[in-house]
């Protein structure tokens, strides 16, 4: 990768670390509210070229956001195992277009970590999403979510599509056909078998171990070594990873998705960017997608892997913009 290293020059990975270091990192049972903002709408821009970091009350918990850029609101949510830096390149390129906002997901990094399982079901962690919205924006806002943030996304364009202008997914599946591909599809079974790893009980033991060896495999080639070095302080915050691994034990039943009643039908528009290397989401999960979803665009990058942020941030820029602007 190492975009970030070549081009950043405002922002030096050295300031970042001092600003993450600086900010206290929160108990596993989240109940640390002594740094949040007021309850005030945060809606002036923010730095051209360095992250605003603030931590904001959305209801239950209180979330670590950065922001960056002016213009229109875009919400930026990442997914496993990252932090709200995984979606910075990306952010980086739209500042000039866009105010972009990255929170830390419940559980993440400097985010709350609230104990117990129910605190991360999927349709909780939707209204971390839309109680940062109403502290962010006046405005229906872009919604832009990977991974286990394009689950939220998904569940939050079908049960509080109000708050969204347009929703933009990359290399997340939506959760009804992620569970007929689990159930029908070998190969999709077969490549979420590592669900089997992160749900077990010594899992916080296995991704810990050898200095976050698993975790830090599975980011090989994504990031440069002092970016790997970020994210192991973010893996290290107290209570994080069992916060992060509860994710998909509330979440899932062996490799079934567990549900809930949510109907599931997405009326915003939506754009969906998917890298086909991805070698854990398999492209099945493209087929049917139109069923739930109205106003439907898949855009497909062939040699992009599940990492299309880092992998591709100019071009996704470049196809977020033309969103943008085809709502407009």
């Amino acid at each position: 990768m190492g975009a970030f290293l070549r081009s950043c020059t405002a922002l030096s990975l050295t300031w970042l670390v001092a600003v993450t270091m600086a900010c206290s990192p929160q108990p596993a049972d989240g109940n640390d509210d002594d740094s949040s903002q007021p309850s005030l709408l945060w809606s002036e821009d923010c730095p051209p070229d360095q992250p605003e970091l603030r931590r904001l009350d959305v209801g239950t918990v209180n979330l670590h956001v950065a922001c960056i850029g002016s213009g229109p609101t875009l919400v930026m949510l990442h997914g496993f195992p990252e932090y709200w830096y995984g979606g910075w390149e990306v952010a980086r390129q739209l500042a000039t277009d866009f105010r972009v906002l990255l929170p830390d997901q419940r559980g993440y990094n400097l985010s709350d970590k609230p104990v117990g399982l129910d605190n991360y079901r999927v349709p909780a962690l939707a209204e971390d999403i839309v109680g940062l919205l109403a502290e962010v924006s006046e405005e229906p806002v872009l919604l832009m979510a990977h991974d286990w943030g394009g689950v939220v996304g998904w569940l939050t364009g079908a049960e509080h599509g109000e708050w969204l202008r347009g929703l933009i997914i990359a290399n997340a599946p939506h959760p009804i056909v992620f569970a007929r591909e689990l159930a029908e599809n070998p190969d999709q079974q077969s490549a979420s078998s590592y669900v089997n790893v992160l749900t077990a009980d010594d899992a916080e033991d296995s991704l810990s171990a050898n200095d976050f060896g698993l975790l830090s495999y599975l980011m090989d080639g994504v990031l440069s070594d002092d970016e790997l070095t970020l994210y192991k302080q973010a893996w290290a915050q107290p209570g994080a990873l069992t916060a992060m691994l509860n994710w998909y034990r509330a979440n899932f039943d062996g490799l079934t998705p567990v549900l809930g009643d949510s109907t599931a039908v997405v009326d915003v528009p939506t754009l969906v960017l998917w890298g086909m290397q991805d070698t854990a989401l398999l492209p099945g999960n493209l087929v049917g997608l139109d069923d739930y979803v109205t106003d439907l665009q898949i855009e497909q990058f062939p040699e992009a892997s599940h990492w299309i942020l880092h992998e591709q941030p100019e071009d996704v820029a470049a196809s977020v913009r033309a969103f943008a602007e085809r709502l407009d």
